[in-house]
């Protein structure tokens, strides 16, 4: 009888015990979901600010943006982790362009190519002829934005035609000794938030080129004119 006890109290702390841990589970991952926007948004406005110090250059290290620039200011506080890699790596992004489609599995599928070798190749990751009608800019192998928006200023990323996917204006997978023109965490989960409409970790990217810069501090909406030039009616 002793015995049987025992084994119904083990149960019952088993149960409580698997109770509380869930909830942990996922207040962590919520953390580092928060992180993971954050670190994310840092290093976007870390490469756009050594942009704007080197004539539009992008680094090729990362390690670069923790040093002195022209003004003797970092760029970043500090390198972030990753916080959804053991490692804390981030998948680079690198010049060139990708195409994104939706496997069987659900998850995307990212077709790159762009300058150079390198890079990853895992989590459906890799590399295949340049994407029909995407032009380059001149002398960069950069892509050539083809819709609203301008690279560094949060340009719009392009749309293919309806059944194909939508096409990035960068590499997925690239390496350091390449322009770094962002980072990505191909972490396939279903993220608490919706991040620029998408809903998973593998679907966020995190590059000057296609994220606008933060709005100015005490910045006004303009006033709409009305027709004919005349100032808005006031009572």
């Amino acid at each position: 009888m002793v015995f049987i006890w025992v084994l119904v109290s083990f149960f019952v702390l088993a149960v409580f015990l698997i109770a509380a841990v869930q909830p942990a589970s996922i207040m962590i991952r919520r953390e580092n979901e928060k992180d993971l926007v954050f670190r994310g948004g840092e290093y976007v406005e870390a490469i756009r600010l050594y942009q704007s110090e080197h004539g539009g250059a992008f680094p090729t290290r990362l390690e670069q943006l923790i040093q002195e620039g022209p003004k003797r200011l970092r760029y970043i506080r500090k390198l972030y982790r990753n916080p959804f890699d053991p490692e804390g790596k981030w998948v680079l992004l690198g010049p060139g362009t990708t195409v994104v489609t939706v496997g069987e599995d659900g998850k995307p599928v990212f077709k790159s190519s762009g300058v150079g070798q390198g890079g990853v190749n895992q989590g459906g990751i890799g590399q295949t002829g340049v994407p029909a009608g995407i032009p380059a800019q001149p002398g960069t192998g950069m892509p050539q934005p083809t819709s609203p928006g301008s690279p560094g200023q949060g340009a719009v990323i392009n749309k293919l035609p309806a059944g194909v996917g939508e096409v990035l204006p960068f590499k997925v997978g690239s390496q350091e000794g390449q322009p770094i023109l962002g980072v990505f965490c191909n972490k396939h989960e279903k993220a608490f938030q919706e991040l620029r409409g998408k809903n998973y970790y593998d679907e966020w990217f995190f590059s000057p080129l296609i994220m606008p810069p933060p709005a100015a501090p005490n910045a006004r909406p303009q006033t709409q004119q009305p027709q004919g030039g005349q100032p808005p009616y006031k009572k």
